[in-house]
């Protein structure tokens, strides 16, 4: 009998054996915690992700050899990434997207994701984020996430979580420069033209100002009593948040006085009309470091000294709000947006490598700075750089819970970035996502007219008094009203859902 007992227990033994074997790999039932149970049942594959920028020496060896040994290893995929030029990288994104390329992952800005999905080019990712990004949700806050859900479904990753109020109205300037010529900061619009001015008499090879797809705003805080946030991206709407209101911008006394400036920066040469809106120019003269100040975005100080170090080992960059004093807004938590083609063949897998980026520290460092020891090492909770090669991005990452500041960069520069939402507020149109569709040929037609007539009274090029009336007869011509009356539409009842939102949870 105690030999019967003995193979019994011996023969349940190896059944458990086998049974625990075959369920590795399995979500939940084994396998090893670092891959999330899910890599060794799944084939080897390519995974084709779209970035912008230019590829770095370093990082097409680092992709090769050391990242995808261990994505083999830990996730059994091969990544494959293409580069896009900063110039070309919508018009080429939006080409691959409408022929259907092949693509898993892409990176874009907050603002395209509600184009994407009208125009039927990414997926929803709620069963993905569900099944295979524990660590997404575990890093990222929940709020993030709201920003991109649109009609009951989730459309985008809000890769970044850290600090954003205010984004894009701030200056960012050669903080070097600045002090070079007796100044110390830059608190006005006059600051910035006598900043532009001492530099251009002591060396006139340096450029003021280049943008044409931003920065209106950044004059905003100067030039208005209230305080405005854009409601588009083609920055012809805008919403009071004073009052929660819109506003018909480029009907405005604001947007005269905006492009009065402009017109001014034109007759002084802050802005260079030989490259106004030449947006390869820009970047090029920024990574040469002559560009004497742009567009902020709340880190691009930290974002950007990398490159401008490479032309300039002594340049420093710092952002400044023009009229400080006043309130800061958050438009959203993140304006990083990781999206997933509608026809990618494994967005299973590409949902997997986002969730392993932020699965722990160490993965994080691994794939934004390199090999430790080799590439960057930790002093003092920084991140020395041993190579100048960029990695991937860090500011499309930047994640509250692993951030380290880079050796490099001042102290004073990381307090900014930390304290930056210090008593900011929330946006009035936090959330709010425009659905083009209803308007879309009207909004097609005044788009095209809004880049011919509109960009160079924006650039000041041309002078608003000259050529204001005929643009906007045009912009009129082309459906403009009809498309601020679809905005208007779509805005109250997006208040009104927050308002039925915010009683119906005060009542429970």
């Amino acid at each position: 009998m105690k030999t019967v007992n003995r193979i019994f227990l011996f023969c349940s033994m190896i059944a458990w054996v086998i049974m625990a074997s075959s369920c590795k790999g399995i979500p939940g039932l084994g396998g090893s915690e670092g891959n999330n149970g899910t890599e060794a049942s799944q084939p080897y594959v390519t995974l084709s992700m779209i970035m912008p920028g230019d590829e770095s020496g370093r990082m097409r060896e680092f992709v090769d050899n050391e990242l995808n040994a261990r994505l083999k290893q830990e996730l059994n995929i091969k990544l494959e990434l293409t580069y896009i030029p900063w110039a070309d990288y919508q018009s080429k994104v939006e080409l691959a997207l409408s022929t259907g390329e092949n693509y898993d992952l892409f990176w874009y800005g907050m603002s395209f994701v509600s184009d994407y999905k009208t125009k039927g080019y990414i997926q929803p990712l709620d069963t993905l984020l569900r099944t295979y990004g524990k660590d997404l949700t575990a890093n990222i806050p929940a709020d993030n996430f709201k920003q991109y859900e649109m009609d009951g479904s989730l459309w985008a990753i809000p890769s970044q979580a850290f600090t954003s109020a205010g984004k894009f109205t701030s200056v960012m300037v050669r903080q070097d420069l600045l002090e070079s010529v007796g100044m110390k900061d830059i608190r006005t619009i006059a600051d910035l033209e006598a900043f532009y001015t001492k530099m251009h008499a002591r060396d006139p090879r340096y450029y003021g100002y280049l943008e044409n797809d931003r920065g209106q705003d950044v004059l905003w805080r100067e030039l208005s009593d209230e305080p405005l946030t854009f409601l588009d991206e083609n920055q012809m709407f805008a919403v009071n948040e004073n009052t929660g209101a819109l506003v018909d911008y480029l009907e405005s006394d604001l947007y005269k006085k905006v492009a009065q400036v402009r017109k001014r920066w034109v007759d002084i040469g802050v802005i260079d009309k030989r490259l106004a809106g030449n947006k390869a120019a820009n970047i090029d003269q920024e990574d040469a470091g002559r560009l004497l100040f742009r567009v902020g975005a709340v880190s691009r100080a930290m974002e950007n000294l990398q490159t401008v170090q490479n032309a300039d080992p002594d340049a420093k960059l710092r952002e400044y709000y023009l009229a400080p004093e006043k309130p800061k807004y958050i438009v959203a938590p993140s304006n990083e947006a990781y999206m997933i083609p509608a026809k990618a063949l494994h967005p299973e897998r590409a949902m997997q490598f986002m969730n392993w980026i932020l699965e722990s520290k160490e993965h994080y460092n691994f794939i934004i700075y390199g090999v430790e020891g080799k590439d960057y090492r930790i002093e003092n909770d920084k991140i020395q750089l041993l190579t100048n090669d960029q990695f991937m991005y860090e500011w499309m990452w930047r994640n509250k819970n692993y951030f380290m500041p880079t050796t490099n960069v001042d102290d004073s520069v990381v307090e900014d970035m930390l304290h930056n939402d210090d008593n900011a507020r929330v946006s009035h149109i936090f959330g709010f996502h425009f659905n083009q569709e209803p308007v879309k040929k009207e909004y097609a037609k005044v788009l095209a007219v809004y880049n011919e007539k509109f960009l160079p009274i924006n650039l000041g090029i041309v002078g608003y008094d000259q050529a204001f009336p005929g643009s906007m007869e045009a912009l009129k011509k082309a459906g403009y009203d009809k498309v601020w009356e679809e905005f208007k539409r779509q805005y109250a009842d997006f208040r009104a859902a927050q308002t039925s939102r915010a009683d119906q949870e005060e009542s429970e």
